[in-house]
């Protein structure tokens, strides 16, 4: 006789994969609830923390939350159908937090930062004793060393060569107006990939030759294909938004994603 998982209740029995492991929605909300705050009071090692960075470097923040509500979405979904949870879904309701955390401790304000961090280069001021006032001899203070130079600083900089390449900041995306993105969106069609024949993916271009995104076939289904609907990404990222239905919705999806990214504030 199998029992609930959260209150013990005896349940009726059942067999296979999808058998009932509680006894109403309250007890798997509560589960899942559970479930939740021990993923958050689960602290990541400065170095996971530092890869997750690095990973996600060139996804922009907009589309880390619209992938983390997809995700919570299908979590949900699942859930209440009774069915296991996709581990890719696991994955996102993982790192993404972690990754929107550290994102904003550092954009912390500056003033914050050197507020906290004591300056080692200044030099004690000098105290200045009336000896008028105060006859007790005036207690002996300790200056610190002047710095000594290094051997980068023994000699004048060496000079540039004139014809020494520049070191060009990397350019900063243009945000664009609704009506903008909107115009650029509506303007994409579908066209298929340069490696169509292998991986059966189609380009949402733009008619000014911005490439949108990219709508590929979402496979593990249980038809003979193997397919499962249709995913879709950004350009220059990895992050997968899907399954859909159809390849149309899939490709309508991204370019609603895209409006919101290329919308957002720099």
């Amino acid at each position: 006789m199998r029992t609930c998982l959260v209150c013990g209740v005896d349940l009726p029995a059942q067999r296979g994969p999808r058998a009932r492991r509680y006894c109403s929605r309250a007890c798997q909300a509560k589960a899942y609830r559970a479930r939740q705050r021990q993923g958050q009071e689960r602290r990541v090692a400065p170095g996971e923390e530092r890869e997750l960075l690095e990973a996600y470097a060139g996804v922009p923040a907009v589309e880390l939350a619209d992938n983390l509500a997809a995700a919570a979405r299908r979590l949900a979904g699942a859930l209440n159908a009774g069915r296991p949870a996709d581990d890719f879904d696991l994955e996102v309701m993982e790192r993404v937090p972690v990754v929107l955390a550290a994102r904003a401790r550092q954009t912390a304000p500056a003033e914050q930062a050197l507020h906290e961090i004591p300056d080692s280069t200044r030099t004690p001021a000098a105290t200045i004793v009336d000896l008028a006032a105060d006859p007790s001899p005036p207690r002996a203070t300790t200056q610190s060393p002047p710095p000594e130079p290094s051997r980068d600083d023994s000699g004048p900089p060496s000079p540039q060569p004139a014809d020494a390449p520049k070191k060009r900041a990397p350019a900063r995306r243009r945000r664009l107006s609704q009506k903008a993105a909107r115009a650029v969106a509506d303007s994409a069609r579908l066209v298929k990939g340069a490696d169509h024949r292998d991986t059966h993916r189609w380009d949402l271009i733009a008619e000014d030759g911005t490439v949108l995104g990219y709508v590929e076939p979402s496979y593990g289904g249980t038809g003979r294909t193997g397919r499962n609907g249709w995913n879709h990404r950004l350009t220059e990222s990895f992050m997968v938004s899907g399954p859909y239905k159809t390849r149309e919705e899939a490709a309508l999806q991204c370019a609603l994603a895209w409006i919101r990214v290329a919308t957002a504030p720099v």
